[in-house]
């Protein structure tokens, strides 16, 4: 565990108490020492406590990464180039997205010849997909572009249903980034962009859907049933300079992943602040 916290965090004032979570202060911070993780775009948690998978642009590889020390434990290779920005275990199957919306299922990963399958997505390069994330309730993956971040247009997130493995026509959530504006309105310090999702996941406890940005550096928080902004609030861009990545422990603790930009990429855990029997 890294205990000595960067001095920002430690003078930053905490923020309304709005979230289960105090986003100023992470519980834990795991530097991804590897260069390979640099540019992390995508964090899963696995079936073991205490690992998570995480991949990084411009290749098909999911990391094992061990959740004290940040070492990379196993590494799947599936593809040897490609956009990837979200991966995912389910059950014994691992998936991973590309930007341009391409679906991979990685399945026998355990044995030398594994059995890869790729689904064709309505998605395309222009909806530029960054999130992926389990719903359990649907059996279903979700995933979500983060578009132009200059423009205002809805950012919709889809169904995946791992039965049918076909991605719905209709989105199962929508965003209206001048909705979230004038909710949390950009400060004079940020710029003129737009709510553009670069990561999704699901609460374990809650059940609400959590929706990151890089664009503005926002976190996102929507009603599973109805769709509805619960919350909005910024993510600290000193900690966080790109955070592309979202997951939750099943006792409720969120981690979030930036890349690295000048540095290692990192991975901050934040300790889950509401009734576990909720």
């Amino acid at each position: 565990m890294n205990l000595l916290l960067p001095l920002y965090l430690l003078l930053s004032p905490a923020p309304p108490d709005t979230l289960p979570y105090d986003l100023r202060n992470p519980s834990h911070i795991i530097n991804l020492v590897s260069e390979d993780l640099q540019e992390i775009s995508g964090l899963s948690p696995t079936d073991v406590p205490g690992k998570y998978l995480a991949i990084a642009d411009e290749k098909g590889e999911v990391f094992f990464v061990d959740g004290n020390g940040g070492a990379i434990t196993r590494r799947i290779l599936f593809r040897d180039k490609g956009d990837f920005e979200g991966v995912e275990m389910v059950g014994q199957c691992l998936y991973a997205v590309k930007s341009n919306g391409d679906l991979f299922e990685i399945g026998d990963w355990k044995q030398k010849k594994m059995c890869i399958n790729m689904y064709d997505t309505h998605l395309d390069k222009e909806d530029d997909v960054e999130g992926l994330g389990y719903d359990l309730k649907r059996n279903c993956l979700l995933l979500v572009g983060k578009g132009n971040a200059d423009s205002s247009y809805i950012r919709d997130v889809y169904a995946f249903d791992l039965t049918t493995k076909l991605l719905g026509e209709q989105p199962v959530y929508s965003v209206n980034p001048l909705e979230v504006n004038r909710l949390l309105p950009p400060g004079s310090d940020e710029n003129n962009h737009f709510f553009s999702p670069s990561s999704i996941a699901i609460h374990p406890i809650t059940g609400d859907v959590y929706i990151t940005s890089t664009a503005q550096k926002r976190l996102l928080v929507l009603d599973y049933d109805s769709g509805a902004i619960k919350y909005v609030t910024r993510l600290d861009k000193k900690m966080l300079p790109q955070p592309e990545g979202i997951a939750f422990d099943s006792n409720g603790d969120m981690l979030l992943s930036s890349e690295g930009k000048k540095g290692e990429g990192l991975v901050f855990r934040f300790l889950y602040r509401g009734k576990v029997n909720e």
